[in-house]
């Protein structure tokens, strides 16, 4: 079997596994809100500081936490969110000039979401990491011929990112890791040990890249496709 084929085979695997985890997944969210409401405080914490802020079980929780809440979105949620929070960072952040700065993008983020709402708080967390990322996954050749095809950029730019992101997801199951958060953890907590230099333009190659990044678009990748 091709590495193609093994790829294929693998993601459909996890999607089959994963309709028939829904009803417990239900039940899980529904006895974790009480500890997600407690933990709020540190959302928008621990995806920027790294592992090196937090040991492995932990960081391995808050990666279930956050994938969770993007599932619970659903694909109208996450669009919503997602062009919320890359709105109100061209109007606050500059985000259009430079790199938008981490206190603004969170401030952004948690103005997107109603007071109380972990799931919006947890994907919201994400959203803001991968729009600070951008410029890790798309290289500059790329992002200036998106602006100058005319169309809606935005949406250029994450179709992009998704296409950018699925490779990253193919690391995982090339490894054969599970789409959820401890295999998550382990492959962006590891893969940097040896480094990923990639040419510009070259969509195939993921560069190295900080745990939070890396786990903030495999989150983004895996929440809403798997």
């Amino acid at each position: 079997m091709t590495p193609a084929a093994r790829l294929a085979a693998r993601l459909a695997s996890w999607r089959r596994a994963r309709v028939a985890a829904a009803g417990s997944a239900r039940g899980f969210a529904r006895v974790s809100a009480l500890a997600i409401a407690v933990v709020f405080s540190l959302a928008f914490s621990l995806l920027w500081a790294g592992p090196a802020r937090a040991d492995r079980a932990s960081r391995a929780a808050y990666v279930a936490r956050v994938l969770a809440a993007v599932r619970t979105l659903g694909p109208d949620g996450r669009d919503r969110l997602e062009r919320a929070i890359y709105a109100g960072a061209r109007a606050r952040c500059r985000a259009d000039t430079g790199w938008p700065a981490a206190a603004c993008l969170i401030d952004v983020a948690r103005g997107a979401c109603s007071a109380g709402d972990t799931d919006c708080a947890d994907a919201a967390d994400v959203v803001a990491t991968n729009l600070r990322g951008v410029t890790a996954f798309v290289d500059d050749q790329t992002r200036v011929r998106l602006i100058r095809s005319g169309g809606d950029y935005r949406a250029a730019l994450a179709a992009e990112l998704h296409r950018r992101y699925a490779v990253l997801a193919a690391e995982l199951a090339i490894e054969g890791g599970a789409p959820e958060a401890a295999a998550l953890d382990t492959l962006c907590a590891e893969r940097d040990r040896k480094v990923h230099a990639c040419e510009p333009g070259n969509a195939a190659c993921i560069p190295s890249l900080p745990w939070s990044r890396c786990v903030a678009a495999l989150v983004w990748f895996v929440g809403g496709t798997l």
